[in-house]
């Protein structure tokens, strides 16, 4: 079997965001001042931007027959449907060992203008809401939570747009201990859901194994009671697997070419170095990398892994990978009409 080196310098430390808490009033009293303290401007104005959408919708589900005659264009539509699902809503910050993704679209009315009237972006909110829910309680989870809504403009048509929503339930993980690499055992298939290198365990492998990994050491933020964080644009990173190399010209994400096409068993099967070589490049790029480069918190991740080819038509096994990264904002709920809440309540 093939023998990889462990990466090794990625600190958790330098990632965890937050104040703690001390257990003084005193204490207490100067550490809440330093979060309000951290609170940006440019936090203030989300927070103003989403309360006054809010109050406007939430006045319009109160009087369905006033009618504003304001309107929004569309991509500000999207950002205001996504902002404010999202901060009442989802928990991307809970510790999750799984997540089911689902997928539809949702047709907004357009004006001959191409505008949304306020009157129709407050009917489709409560659709969203509708069909969301219906699939945060169908997700065959149990102990779950909703992770985030990912809104993107499809197509435009005439009078209307296509959003493609894509909604994202996580299964809640409480016994996760911070980094957990995989051990002597941790010998898998590198997807097709083949289960590990002797063919047993099927239904995942090590794509799936590595996803949940990268979910369960993700670096807790540490916020003081009465703040908490909500997310705005939303954006869904694709990467095929080539596209970062550690010092020795390895692959951090898996991937492998032959010109032949001809994979040996020991290729497809990822030993121990090897899925924690994999885990912490994933690590790596997702933290080190991208989340510096898109200047976003990272939220979610999906990889899969498959067989195809690149654009020479040469034969590769990769883990195909959807990273998923927001801006995050501060908010003091003791100041905003903005209440979380939870999609099965």
């Amino acid at each position: 079997m093939k023998k990889i080196k462990i990466l090794t310098g990625l600190t958790i430390i330098a990632l965890i965001v937050g104040v703690i808490v001390m257990n003084s009033c005193k204490k207490q009293e100067s550490e809440i001042v330093q979060v309000e303290s951290s609170i940006t401007k440019a936090d203030k104005v989300f927070v103003s931007k989403l309360v006054n959408f809010k109050q406007k919708v939430d006045y319009i589900k109160e009087n369905p027959h006033f009618k504003s005659g304001e309107t929004m264009e569309i991509d500000s539509v999207i950002w205001y449907l996504e902002a404010l699902f999202n901060a009442v809503y989802a928990y991307p910050d809970e510790v999750y060992s799984r997540s089911v993704t689902d997928f539809t679209t949702l047709e907004v009315g357009l004006d001959a203008s191409g505008f949304v009237s306020l009157n129709e972006l407050s009917v489709k909110y409560d659709e969203l809401y509708a069909v969301v829910r219906e699939f945060y309680i169908n997700s065959g989870i149990i102990d779950k939570g909703f992770v985030l809504l990912d809104l993107e403009i499809n197509e435009i048509i005439s009078d209307q747009a296509i959003i493609s929503v894509r909604s994202v339930t996580g299964e809640k993980n409480s016994s996760s201990a911070g980094f957990e690499f995989f051990g002597e055992n941790d010998w898998w298939l590198y997807g097709n859901l083949w289960g590990d290198c002797d063919y047993l365990n099927t239904g995942t492998d090590a794509a799936e194994k590595i996803e949940a990994a990268i979910r369960e050491t993700k670096p807790y933020i540490i916020t003081p009671p009465g703040y908490y964080w909500v997310y705005s644009d939303v954006d869904t990173v694709h990467r095929i697997g080539n596209e970062y190399m550690d010092e020795n010209g390895k692959y951090l994400m898996f991937y492998m070419m032959k010109e032949n096409g001809n994979f040996m068993h020991d290729d497809k099967c990822l030993e121990p170095d090897e899925m924690n070589f994999h885990y912490n490049g994933e690590f790596q790029v997702i933290y080190e990398i991208l989340e510096p480069e898109l200047g976003k918190r990272f939220m979610d991740c999906d990889l899969i892994g498959v067989i195809d080819t690149d654009y020479s038509s040469n034969p590769r096994i990769r883990h195909d990978n959807w990273l998923t990264f927001a801006t995050p904002h501060l908010m003091d709920s003791g100041t905003s009409i903005i209440i979380k809440d939870y999609l099965d309540e």
